[in-house]
């Protein structure tokens, strides 16, 4: 599961860098945002297997709230700090000449922002059919 988030930011990270943005804040960004709705699709659907509802009917407003803290700004932070120029530096070079660089084109991997959520709710959707 490393290599793939490795080799998803570093391919985050060339498209800043062809877009001419900020690679770094641009690749966490856009990583965070994918492993905060797997978060939350895994929550959701893990309390629906425990609990037969999809929003943790038994946690207090509290728990809640941390829950969701956890899932929308930890990542971010943890991305951002793992993610160092040196750490930045040994991704360019592992990945430089990857089979998938030219098999995946940069808008199939962008394209994953859509794809995460699309198959949460399907799942959700699908699980609430065992109701």
């Amino acid at each position: 599961m490393k290599k793939i988030i490795d080799y998803l930011f570093y391919r985050y990270y060339m498209v800043c860098l062809k877009n001419k943005e900020f690679p770094r804040f641009g690749a966490t960004c856009i990583l965070a945002e994918i492993i905060m709705m797997a978060y939350l699709f895994a929550v959701l659907i893990l309390s629906f297997l425990l609990t037969r509802d999809f929003f943790l009917p038994n946690t207090s407003g509290r728990a809640r709230i941390i829950i969701g803290i956890i899932g929308s700004f930890l990542p971010w932070i943890v991305i951002y700090l793992h993610y160092n120029k040196k750490r930045i530096n040994a991704l360019l070079e592992k990945y430089q000449d990857n089979r998938y660089n030219t098999k995946y084109s940069d808008k199939a991997v962008l394209s994953l922002r859509y794809i995460v959520p699309t198959v949460g709710l399907i799942l959700m959707l699908l699980l609430y059919q065992f109701r």
